[in-house]
């Protein structure tokens, strides 16, 4: 069964309530009901509904990401797959320095080599790439010699064995014989063919994804996937999900109308907003990126009443909350989303100035940020002993000893990161490794934090809050262009991405664009996007700022 879910349509409810359904009322054991998502907070998230619905049972029901799903196959039949049993992943860094130590090739293009070899895993072309490429071949023996595994490996190699392996096959799919698997829009080649592998012709597989929200084409993703899933699986059932109970109806009018200005899908688009709320989409245009920034906090501060005491004696706020919107916000409930990392710099200055707590998260691998880099480092030479909290938390604390401010600022964010991920591995040091060098960034964002989130648009996936404002609305931003032309296949995923962060919202939506902003090491005159352009006037209120900062008087009656 293929079940078609737009945004806000409760498509993890479905999944979840599908699976309580046939441990409670069709005597399914919970093990054998095996769940299957893309990153660990969606898999945290899964399980923590199978809680509420299945009690003590929900702790039975196998519940992974495909990487993590990959890596169990492997460790458990290590020997069959060809692995020594020590084996471990290894992350970015390891394979470049690796890389490097086997070839001539510099950092520059060791990591462009990388990269390509990636691609090239999660499409399906790595083996020619193997044979024409001596520098790859160096890297895939040096990687064997050390008992080490890429992180693309994880997925193709679980499925080569089960494909080559008929007994280890005949013995995982009896133990899962009710497979459900989410964001399916997302899946790649390899993806695909280990399900194949793992659920035989008549087996009961449930997938659930919207082809309007596949941002990952970067990765190896491949929308036209999930348009071919009952060419993929036989006699597959079609369903379709078509009310959304999270975004009031301008939110859900304004991002269809964006959505469907772009290539009509095969598969039928449809989503119905239940919230009937008379807040319209705002448009704000700012002077620079810098007052932009200020926008959102100086909005923000309306928002929630007047957070600090400075706001109010600076006249930035009047102390107290919009009559007209009642949200009745805090920290927590407000996001911040950028098609880029960098561009999140200019809001933490702005946040920061007025005291406002905030997290900030990219999609970014986890053991790519730089002060994580420095405690797996330290964590790696012994540093500190016991529980790895503890060890962590030694090892932040020696890192900060001389450090400069800036390593100190990076490695202490680091270390706020990864504690619940260390809490998790208790005192089992390797596998806290093996999760870092596994992990996204954004899986470490706190969902009870009280904090502003700042968010890319890929990490933002998956998640709602009552306000959202999405910064950089502007040609070459959204969508991205890196030159003066953009593959026709590239704005489509980009229009796609600009869809998922608006229906992140569920109140009150924020669309900002700077007429200047400091954009590879100059300062750039900025269009806006042409997405905004796809949505109706009626639904839109525009705001805009003087060079100066201020807002014309007709600007600050509409806004709020």
């Amino acid at each position: 069964m293929l079940i078609v879910a737009g945004p806000g349509s409760g498509k993890t409810r479905t999944l979840t309530t599908r699976i309580a359904l046939l441990v409670r009322e069709q005597g399914v054991a919970p093990e054998a009901c095996l769940a299957i998502t893309f990153t660990r907070r969606a898999a945290g998230e899964l399980r923590e509904r199978l809680a509420t619905l299945l009690g003590q049972d929900a702790a039975r029901v196998p519940v992974h990401t495909f990487h993590g799903f990959g890596l169990e196959l492997l460790r458990e039949y290590a020997g069959a797959a060809g692995l020594p049993p020590g084996f471990r992943v290894a992350d970015d860094r390891e394979r470049l320095e690796l890389l490097r130590k086997v070839t001539r090739l510099g950092v520059r293009k060791g990591r462009a080599l990388l990269r390509d070899i990636s691609r090239a895993k999660r499409s399906g072309g790595y083996g020619p790439m193997l044979s024409a490429n001596p520098d790859v071949a160096a890297l895939a023996r040096a990687l064997s010699e050390q008992a080490l595994l890429d992180f693309d490996d994880l997925v193709g190699r679980a499925a080569d064995l089960l494909q080559g392996d008929e007994e280890v096959r005949a013995v995982v799919r009896e133990r899962h014989r009710h497979v459900s698997v989410d964001e399916y829009q997302d899946m790649d080649t390899r993806q695909v063919r280990l399900l194949r592998m793992l659920v035989p012709v008549g087996g009961n597989l449930c997938a659930i994804g919207d082809p309007d929200q596949a941002i990952y084409g970067f990765r190896g993703a491949d929308a036209a996937h999930i348009r071919r899933f009952a060419s993929d699986f036989p006699g597959a059932r079609v369903m379709r999900l078509t009310r959304n109970y999270r975004s009031g109806r301008s939110i859900v009018e304004a991002s269809g109308q964006v959505i469907s200005a772009g290539p009509v899908e095969p598969i039928e688009r449809q989503l119905n907003a239940l919230l009937d709320t008379p807040e319209r989409v705002v448009t704000h245009e700012a002077a620079t990126d810098r007052a932009e920034a200020e926008f959102v906090v100086h909005t923000t501060e309306k928002l929630l009443g007047g957070h600090t005491f400075f706001s109010v004696d600076s006249g930035r706020t009047a102390g107290r909350r919009d009559s007209r919107l009642e949200l009745d916000l805090t920290f927590g409930d407000i996001a911040v989303l950028y098609r880029t990392d960098a561009q999140a710099d200019a809001l933490c200055e702005a946040l920061a100035r007025s005291g406002m707590p905030f997290q900030r998260r990219s999609h970014g691998r986890l053991a790519d940020h730089a002060g994580v880099r420095a405690l797996i480092d330290r964590l790696a030479a012994g540093e500190g002993d016991g529980p790895v909290r503890s060890r962590v938390r030694a090892a932040a604390d020696a890192a900060e000893q001389g450090g400069k401010a800036g390593d100190v600022v990076a490695i202490r964010a680091a270390a706020t990161m990864l504690e619940s991920l260390a809490e998790a591995a208790g005192d089992d040091l390797p596998r806290f490794l093996g999760e870092l060098a596994m992990g996204a960034e954004v899986d470490t964002w706190d969902p009870r934090a009280e904090r502003i989130s700042l968010l890319t648009l890929h990490a933002a996936k998956g998640l709602e809050f009552r306000v959202v404002f999405i910064v950089g609305c502007e040609q070459g931003l959204l969508p991205m262009a890196f030159g003066s032309h953009v593959e026709p296949a590239a704005v489509v995923e980009e229009r796609r991405l600009f869809y998922v962060g608006m229906t992140r919202t569920i109140q009150q939506l924020y669309l900002c664009h700077a007429r200047k902003r400091r954009w590879r090491g100059k300062l750039r005159e900025r269009q806006p996007s042409p997405f905004l352009l796809d949505i109706e006037e009626q639904l839109l209120e525009r705001s805009s700022t003087r060079a100066g900062g201020k807002r014309t008087r007709d600007d600050q009656l509409k806004l709020f």
